[in-house]
């Protein structure tokens, strides 16, 4: 069976964005004449037909808007989704939450779920495993928008909400070395994760600007807290080991902790800490940690703000947004100024 042509096939044909094939399509009145002609020969040309069915779908409102989070083992995306929800209720909309337990077939299957039940438009933060777009390109044939958040797909055009991850850590890395300290470790999660990259990248450029020599011994990555306490063991045993160690999640921040204390090392003494941890999770331990917010609570007002225009907007005036939310530095007693 040959697969019909989708509005991608024409604008990957063109060189064009998807947003732009879809609105020349309707005729819409920001797209020139020169590109609405081109476009419409190259549907013609390949017996390009709208999926009915999806339209008639989309037109049905369900007042439900759809969620899928990777997980929620920690404090960040339960904060998250109580901004969402703020938003999503206040519109008179109702929330339906699945987890894909950060695993590419389950998100796949999830999204499918979602359509299925005609919700009214998608937030999406994706598995670290995902390895391609497909499910993502399906929803949008369904003429429905999609909002990524927090952890968001770099190659893929659409609306992305997220905490500002290279100024802060740039930031973390800097209280860190205005309190003394030089031989700063940082754990990362994922490494195939935006997120993580944009994190590194802010933690690298935070050592250049102070003349710091950067030294990959003090660069490792763990997704358990278990994992991270048994590499964290392994990186404060070094003959010469970090006089402070950057967590990018409370996740990772836990892990550390653990580590530290098996050790008994004494925090900010022997060694300080700081990461990107949400309340109350860095007020729980001992002593409380210094923390990067992850700005949860922000990210899904946000996120369920713009989703909600898209919405209202009925993707006839789409042009992709990426929000940068900046974050706050709350300075505890894990770090502390020589």
């Amino acid at each position: 069976m040959v697969n019909p042509v989708t509005i991608k096939d024409i604008a990957d044909l063109l060189g064009l964005s998807k947003s732009t094939v879809s609105r020349a399509l309707k005729n819409h009145p920001d797209i020139n004449r020169d590109t609405k002609r081109l476009v419409v020969e190259m549907a013609e040309k390949l017996r390009y037909r709208p999926n009915t069915v999806a339209m008639s779908l989309r037109n049905k409102k369900s007042g439900i808007i759809g969620m899928i989070v990777p997980h929620i083992s920690s404090f960040f995306f339960p904060s998250v989704i109580r901004g969402v929800e703020y938003e999503v209720n206040k519109g008179g909309y109702k929330l339906m939450i699945l987890h894909s337990n950060d695993d590419f077939q389950r998100e796949e299957e999830a999204c499918q779920i979602l359509m299925s039940s005609n919700v009214e438009g998608i937030l999406i933060s994706m598995a670290s495993t995902v390895r391609h777009y497909t499910h993502y390109e399906r929803i949008l044939q369904y003429n429905l928008p999609i909002v990524f958040y927090d952890r968001v797909p770099e190659a893929f055009e659409a609306d992305k909400v997220l905490v500002d991850d290279y100024h802060g850590a740039f930031r973390a890395v800097k209280h860190l070395i205005n309190c003394g300290k030089h031989k700063i470790a940082i754990c990362l999660g994922n490494s195939n994760l935006l997120i993580s990259q944009n994190r590194l990248k802010g933690y690298a450029d935070a050592l250049v600007e102070a003349g710091i020599v950067f030294n990959s011994d003090y660069i490792y990555s763990g997704e358990t807290p278990e994992e991270v306490e048994l590499l964290t063991q392994q990186i404060l045993s070094l003959s010469d080991p970090p006089d402070a160690i950057f967590a990018i999640s409370d996740l990772t921040m836990s892990g550390i902790m653990r580590a530290i204390y098996r050790v008994n090392l004494v925090i900010p003494g022997d060694i300080a800490v700081i990461g990107f941890v949400e309340e109350p999770f860095a007020s729980m331990y001992h002593p409380p940690v210094t923390s990067i917010m992850p700005m949860g609570y922000e990210i899904g007002v946000t996120a369920a703000q713009l989703l909600l225009k898209r919405i209202a907007l009925e993707d006839s005036q789409f042009v992709a947004q990426t929000i940068n939310i900046a974050s706050d530095l709350i300075v505890r007693e894990s770090t502390s100024v020589q």
